[in-house]
């Protein structure tokens, strides 16, 4: 497993790698309450998509707010994001 960012890990089996998110059950009548789990966001083939499908979800994820953006502010985000990216593969 190699973790992206606090919310996020690289998985991988004998097939492919999975993009994953992890939370924690927040259902508070849930036997499970606040504990761990990981949810699949996607299947990949190469690692260099699975990061791919790490930007394009964050960039959902920042569309998807209630908060009002132009272009200028999401090509910003995304430039920061691919940027974010860039530096944790410098670190390895």
């Amino acid at each position: 497993m190699v973790k992206i960012d606090e919310e996020y890990i690289i998985n991988a089996n004998e097939s492919c790698y999975t993009l994953e998110r992890i939370g924690k059950v927040e259902d508070v009548n849930s036997k499970n309450y606040g504990k761990k789990v990981k949810t699949i966001c996607g299947y990949y083939t190469t690692i260099g998509r699975a990061l791919n499908g790490y930007l394009k979800v964050k960039m959902r994820e920042y569309i998807a707010t209630e908060t009002e953006s132009s272009l200028k502010e999401l090509l910003e985000k995304m430039e920061s994001m691919e940027k974010f990216l860039k530096d944790k593969l410098k670190d390895i």
